[in-house]
């Protein structure tokens, strides 16, 4: 039994030495702290971001709602001032004690007119009606069906009082409160002011506008305000003119309207039900104040989601924690399993797979480097033995296509003599040019040439295709003359002229041109060979593009195709003796020619 608890002992302390097992206790400890720490800080920084906000935002809020009602107010006031638009209408103001009754009928069906006119051509948001009156307080004019009021009221009423206080302002006023006028039971607030001649203060008539609470109501449909908020107007009296909670006709909070002061501000106070953020902001045109209240569950109900989503987590993640800490030791061991198998593979030649391990640490810089080393061994074998096997090929193909030059210039130079013999200058031209371009392949076994030996190639060759083709396709020549002696590989031009001859100029209709080009830029020496051909399409153009690019290490050898070596073996070419420091791009567009322009180091050519 002692024994056996030797031997339990033994095992669990071999357990907990393992690494595994001491990352397992490690992860799950870090896992717990961190999740403590960083849930406690997300809960403090949300909820204080998100209060902040929604503060921020309901100030923001009422403020735009002041702006919007001044605005309104604005365009009501504008209204209201039609009559200084025509003098006519000052003039009847002054004149009207003393005008006759058709006359003062005749004044008042004007500026009635004039009101429906104003109020009619653009409807206005909770209009309800209108009403003109003299100084005396007797009723002018008026629109809408409404009980009148005597002169006595009107010139004793409060709005009436307070408009002609205003002398020329706009008095905006809530509903009348039982001083002897009568409003309809639709209105909400109403506009007034007075109108006179300035040379004549005595005489004047007041204009006053009813309106409904559609204005307020459109304010309360705002998407940015929660359900539960309200919104409050008062007049410059703290009375209320309209409530979203519907209770208009009561008294706010004394608590509430005792907070009240100043032009602007924000605070908490304690509600019915609920704490309550109010913000509120006095209106510039009619100095009422907006005012905002947001129960404190509206502003904070999303932080008890917070919570509860941090508490979620955590305990998901606590969870996690042991089957994370496995996989973590697994995810430390595999990788080198996987290294020593992709060692194996270099050992016996495949590099057809490289090592996939995105990692930072040790092991990803070790797969890095064994990565680098693949292609350093694949590179050197290529450059080793599959480069000079392709150039085997190529120097294969343009001895095929020699074609026993010795006895064809000899041959050639016969009938040059017999065309000289029965005058027939155009052969013997033909027969000189072509003889000329064999001796050129058979007196010069260097791959290396300079630019200027291909040129005369180039000569000899466009002088047969002139007379061939009828003098339909040009030649031009435009190099640097320092480049001259520039050394490139032997047959580098004509494979390209030749393909601008064949596929470029030959079907095209009308006359053609081939330019060469040479020049330095930039430390590179720069070669092309142009046409104003009928181009390829940008399909065809994918396609060669691609078939460049697989040109090098394709297993298909390089074979003369169209009477001359092909574009692609240039490239070959060039790609085996320069590598990545060369460039060979080919631009081309249907119906407007192709370009083809080779990029060389200047003064590094690999002989």
């Amino acid at each position: 039994m002692k024994a056996g608890g030797k031997s339990v002992v033994g095992k669990i302390r071999d357990f907990f030495s393992r690494i595994r097992t001491v990352l397992l206790f490690s992860y799950f400890v870090l896992i717990l702290l961190s999740i403590l720490i960083v849930g406690t800080i997300s809960f403090y920084i949300s909820s204080s971001t998100i209060k902040g906000r929604v503060e921020s935002a309901n100030v923001q809020l009422v403020r735009q709602i002041a702006n919007n009602m001044d605005n309104d107010f604005r365009s009501k006031r504008n209204l209201l001032l039609a009559p200084y638009y025509d003098q006519e209408y000052i003039d009847g103001i002054n004149a009207y004690p003393e005008m006759s009754e058709q006359n003062q009928f005749l004044f008042r069906q004007k500026l009635e007119n004039l009101y429906l006119k104003s109020f009619n051509a653009t409807p206005i948001r909770g209009f309800i009606r209108f009403q003109i009156y003299y100084r005396t307080g007797e009723l002018l004019a008026a629109s809408g069906d409404y009980k009148p009021w005597t002169p006595v009221q009107v010139r004793n009423s409060e709005w009436f009082l307070r408009t002609v206080a205003k002398d020329g302002e706009v008095f905006f006023n809530g509903p009348s409160s039982g001083d002897g006028t009568t409003d309809t039971d639709e209105t909400a607030y109403s506009s007034s002011i007075l109108i006179r001649d300035f040379s004549s203060p005595e005489r004047f008539i007041v204009v006053r506008v009813e309106y409904g609470d559609h204005l307020f109501r459109a304010i309360g449909r705002n998407d940015d305000l929660s359900a539960a908020s309200r919104i409050l107007i008062l007049d410059g009296q703290n009375v209320p003119v309209y409530d979203s909670a519907g209770a208009v006709d009561k008294k706010p909070e004394t608590q509430l309207l005792n907070r009240l002061i100043g032009a602007e501000g924000k605070f908490w106070t304690d509600g019915e039900d609920d704490e309550q953020f109010v913000s509120y902001i006095s209106s510039e045109s009619t100095g009422w104040k907006v005012v905002i209240s947001t129960p404190r569950q509206d502003i904070l109900g999303p932080i008890d989601k917070i919570k509860t989503i941090v508490i979620a987590t955590a305990l998901g993640a606590f969870a996690l924690t042991f089957i994370l800490s496995v996989l973590f030791g697994r995810w430390m061991t595999q990788p080198i399993l996987t290294l020593y198998k992709h060692v194996n593979r270099i050992k016996r030649g495949d590099f057809s797979e490289r090592v996939e391990l995105k990692r930072g640490d040790e092991i990803g810089l070790i797969a890095s480097n064994i990565n680098a080393m693949q292609d350093e061994l694949r590179h050197l074998i290529e450059n080793t033995y599959v480069n000079r096997i392709k150039l085997r090929e190529v120097e294969l193909a343009m001895l095929y296509s020699q074609i026993n030059p010795h006895f064809l210039y000899n041959t050639l130079d016969i009938i040059r003599a017999m065309a000289d013999y029965h005058r027939a200058p155009e052969i013997g031209e033909i027969a000189h040019a072509l003889a000329d371009m064999f001796r050129y392949n058979t007196r010069n076994r260097d791959e290396i040439v300079t630019l200027q030996e291909e040129l005369d190639q180039i000569e000899a060759y466009m002088k047969i295709q002139s007379i061939r083709f009828d003098d339909k396709i040009a030649y031009d020549v435009d190099v640097d003359e320092s480049l001259y002696n520039y050394p490139v590989l032997k047959m580098t031009l004509q494979p390209l002229v030749e393909n601008a001859v064949f596929h470029g100029l030959e079907r095209k209709r009308g006359k053609g041109t081939i330019r060469i080009a040479a020049w330095k830029e930039e430390g590179h020496f720069v070669l092309t060979v142009s046409d104003d051909g009928v181009g390829m399409s940008e399909q065809h153009l994918g396609d060669l593009r691609t078939k460049l690019k697989q040109s090098l290490h394709s297993e298909e050898t390089v074979s003369v195709a169209d009477g001359g070596i092909g574009v692609r073996n240039v490239y070959s070419r060039y790609a085996i003796h320069f590598g990545e420091r060369q460039s060979f791009d080919i631009d081309s567009r249907k119906g407007a020619g192709t370009q083809i322009k080779l990029t060389l180091p200047l003064d590094d050519f690999e002989k």
